[in-house]
This record gives structure tokens, C-alpha cells and sequence, in this order.
């Protein structure tokens, strides 16, 4: 027989439960609990509005690096635009409407900027002076269609007559000069003189090309590299930049790439290029340096002045040779020290100065 003892005061029933732990009565939701997820959800939340602000102004600033107003550069001229066929074109403009025109012709890579530095100085010898941004350009509109050479000459022809003249000396660089050869031919009796640097008529070109190759390879290499479908082309952004730039450093001088001024070319360039909706026009608009007429229009003369203006070589002397036959007018291939297809860039009033003597002695 078993006896149990129990210590005083505790039953024998008590003894013989087992000790329950205390139960919390705090709630899961209790206001301590209520006041740390408050706290997280409020900094999670102005986390979230500080970082979307953020995108927003990132996306702000992208959009406005990316607006055509990145090239209205102010200065000694105003800056206009022009209805042409339908398409908005825009033009820097100095000097009086009753002088004679001077429109100016930007390559591929370039826009009206590139001849901001000649506008006002060639104003003051007594033109009237207009830098052209093309179609597709800068801030002239940029449709879907319309960048072949015979709708770009046309382009030309239109804007001579908005702005008030009859006629007009072309002066043009890269495929600025090969459209102001087409123009002077489409349109001869609107194209008092050809001033181009470098550039011959894109059917003259192709003759070059397919007679001596080997003196054209840099050129060769360009055409086929924009000839290349434009959707493969895109995957390959990296090339339009680079071969801009490549551009300048090759038609300059050391000198000048060592200077402030190259830098400001290079970045208002750059800017340029990257403005929404002009990649398809860059590559439609180097295609124009060696682009097919329609028709006959290959075979067509200008009855105009023309200058060639270059560095003297072998390549130079023979499409020389070439642009002799394509005008009726006088014909001078001039090689200067220093000249280069972006004179106006490196030093603005030689440019200047040669251009007017051009103008007077036309």
C-alpha cells in the first residue's frame, strides 16, 4: 500500500494536475504589432515615390536630350521654317531677301549647325544666306518616306521658291554636295552656281567606282555598310556615331581636333544623332552620295558655275575629271593649302572669304 504525501495547503487533486504555462494575451494584430507594419508599408512607401519620381525625371531629361530643340543653337541668324511638298523643313537664315541666295547643304552625319559659324559673315558680303536642316533632320520633320534623291532635289527646288528667290548657288558637303549636283541638274534654271566640297554628281560617282575601284575604298566600304537593311542596321546603332565622328577627324587637322572647337562639333553632332526619329533618314541620306536617278535623269547637264573645292590627289583629279563634262557652265577643281571637305568647321572666315569670291565672280 502506497501513501502519498502532500505538502500543506495543496490537495491531493492539485498535486496530481500538471502545471499549465501562462497564456499570452497579446494578439498577433496587438498595437505594437499594428505599428511596426505601419511604419514598414509607409517607408516602403515613400521609398516607392522617391524611385518612380526619379525614373520620371530620368525620363524627362532622355526626352529632352532626344528633342530637336537640342540644336537650336541662337545666335547671328533666325531660325525658320519653310512649307515644302508637305513636309516642314527648317532653316537658319541672315540677310536680306533682296540679295541673292546662298543656301547651305549639310552631309549625312551633320545638320544646318555645321555652317552656323558662316552664316552671319557671308550675310554681311551681301547675301542672303540660308542653311537648310534636310527632311528628316535637326528640326525639320521627319516623315516616313521621301529620302531618295529625286524627292530631296525636289525638297531643294521647293524651298528656293518659299523663300522668295528664283534661284540660288548651292554650296554642300558630302551628300550635301552630291544632292546640290543633282538639284543643278533637275532643276537647272534654279541653281545659279555649285559650290561643293568634295562631292560629285552621284552618277559620276558610280562611274568612279566601277572604273577604278581601288582609289575608293573608304567610300566603298561606307556605301555597302548603309546598304545594308535598315532593321540589321539598327541592331548596329553604334555605327552611325562612329562613323561621324570618323567623318571629322578625317576631313580636319590635328590642329584642329586638339582645339575647343572640334569638341563643341563633335557633342552638337552627337546630340544631333540621337534625336528621335533620324536613323532611318541618316541611312536613307547616305545612300544619296551614290544614288540612281530615275529615267534619263543620269545623263542630264547643269548650265551653272561650278567649283570643286578639295585637297589635290590622284582620287580628286580623276572625279574632276568626271564633274567636267557634267555642267555647260565654267568648271574650276581648287586645291588651296589647308582646304578640306569641312572647312567651315576648322576656320570659317577662310571658308567665308572663298565662297564670296565665288559669289562675285558668278
Amino acid at each position: 500500500m502506497t501513501t502519498r504525501t502532500t505538502s500543506p495547503g495543496i490537495s491531493a487533486v492539485d498535486a496530481d494536475e500538471s502545471p499549465v504555462s501562462p497564456v499570452s494575451t497579446e494578439s498577433p494584430e496587438s498595437p505594437r504589432s499594428r505599428m511596426v507594419i505601419k511604419r514598414f508599408t509607409e517607408s516602403w512607401k515613400l521609398w516607392w515615390t522617391a524611385l518612380n519620381r526619379r525614373h520620371s525625371v530620368n525620363r524627362a531629361v532622355a526626352s529632352l536630350e532626344r528633342s530637336p530643340t537640342v540644336v537650336a543653337v541662337e545666335g547671328p541668324y533666325r531660325h525658320d521654317h519653310v512649307y515644302v511638298r508637305g513636309v516642314r523643313l527648317h532653316v537658319a537664315v541672315a540677310g536680306s531677301p533682296a540679295d541673292p541666295l546662298v543656301l547651305l547643304l549639310h552631309g549625312a552625319f551633320g545638320g544646318w549647325f555645321d555652317y552656323k559659324d558662316v552664316i552671319a559673315p557671308l550675310a554681311a558680303e551681301g547675301f542672303h544666306v540660308a542653311a537648310v536642316d534636310l527632311r528628316g533632320y535637326g528640326l525639320s520633320d521627319k516623315p516616313p518616306s521621301g529620302y531618295d534623291i529625286r524627292r530631296s532635289a525636289g525638297d531643294i527646288n521647293g524651298v528656293i521658291g518659299a523663300l522668295g528667290h528664283d534661284d540660288a548657288v548651292l554650296v554642300g558637303t558630302d551628300t550635301g554636295g552630291s544632292l546640290a549636283w543633282a538639284v543643278s541638274t533637275l532643276y537647272p534654271d534654279r541653281v545659279a552656281g555649285v559650290i561643293s566640297l568634295g562631292a560629285v554628281h552621284p552618277a559620276d560617282l558610280r562611274r568612279a567606282l566601277r572604273r577604278k575601284p581601288h582609289l575608293f575604298g573608304s567610300i566603298l566600304s561606307r556605301i555597302a555598310l548603309f546598304n545594308l537593311p535598315i532593321p540589321l542596321l539598327r541592331l548596329l546603332r553604334f555605327v552611325v556615331p562612329r562613323a561621324s565622328r570618323r567623318e571629322v577627324v578625317r576631313d580636319t587637322t590635328p590642329s584642329y581636333q586638339r582645339s575647343n572647337a572640334y569638341s563643341g562639333a563633335i557633342k552638337l553632332r552627337q546630340k544631333a544623332l540621337a534625336i528621335d526619329h533620324t536613323f532611318t533618314p541618316i541611312v536613307r541620306t547616305n545612300r544619296l552620295m551614290a544614288a540612281a536617278l530615275p529615267g534619263r535623269s543620269d545623263h542630264q547637264i547643269a548650265r551653272c558655275p561650278v567649283w570643286l573645292l578639295t585637297p589635290r590627289d590622284n582620287r580628286t583629279e580623276y572625279l574632276a575629271s568626271l564633274a567636267r563634262s557634267r555642267t555647260s557652265g565654267d568648271f574650276r577643281l581648287v586645291s588651296v593649302p589647308g582646304i578640306t571637305p569641312l572647312s567651315f568647321l576648322e576656320d570659317p572666315l577662310s571658308f567665308t572669304g572663298m565662297i564670296a569670291g565665288f559669289l562675285k565672280d558668278s
